[in-house]
């Protein structure tokens, strides 16, 4: 029989999002305002390129349309076909799970897209059973166990999250922005500003009520 999987949202994520909430009232929004910040910093001012030569390139998944990738997840899977092919002993990986059951995963997708450049099938792996950033990363930081640089593609305005939880479980990947330039998107730059005020109260929170079991799974 296979194990149910646990909630999306989960008991902690419930208390730590009414947390996050109260954080917010409670500061008039410069809170979250200090996050939104950060993220446009950091999605304006991400590269193109790693620093260096990298071992594997991390592809964050994107949720799938109609099955098929969406055009977020087209730019990022473009990009690390571009740095596979710079770097041609580099292996890749794409991250992402099913997003409703019965249906592909997005990393099953991404990797057929992949292939369908030419990209060596033997280049690439696959990371399936997460359903966001944080179990993408946590999951991969679990089954790798040899060393090297790694180079982490995604979206612009969600690397600043991406890194945050990347850094946080003790990755040090160097981050990539799959598109060329920033483009104007409020509700998307205001959202991922809430989801990393969010992230850091329930990490601010785990630690004040030392609570063990919510810092293994968030970094």
């Amino acid at each position: 029989m296979n194990e149910r999987p646990p909630p999306f949202l989960g008991h902690d994520g419930a208390i730590t999002l009414v947390a996050a909430l109260l954080v917010a009232a409670l500061t008039l929004g410069i809170a979250p305002g200090l996050a939104v910040l950060a993220v446009r910093r950091t999605a304006r001012s991400a590269p193109e390129l790693p620093d260096g030569e990298p071992a594997r390139i991390l592809v964050l998944g994107h949720r799938l349309e109609a099955g098929r990738p969406s055009g977020e997840f087209v730019a990022r899977l473009s990009r690390a076909l571009g740095l596979a092919r710079r770097w041609p002993a580099a292996r890749v990986l794409v991250l992402g799970g099913a997003t409703s059951p019965g249906a592909p995963t997005e990393a099953e997708i991404g990797r057929a897209w992949l292939v369908a450049q030419g990209l060596d099938p033997a280049r690439i792996g696959m990371e399936t059973r997460s359903r966001h950033t944080l179990e993408n990363l946590r999951n991969h930081r679990d089954a790798t166990a040899d060393a090297g640089a790694e180079a982490l593609v995604t979206s612009r305005l969600h690397l600043h999250r991406a890194l945050l939880m990347a850094r946080n479980l003790g990755l040090a990947p160097m981050p990539v922005a799959a598109e060329a330039s920033l483009q104007p998107d409020l509700p998307r730059l205001l959202g991922e500003g809430f989801m990393v005020h969010w992230y850091l109260t329930g990490r601010a929170l785990a630690r004040l009520l030392r609570r063990r079991a919510w810092l293994a799974r968030i970094g």
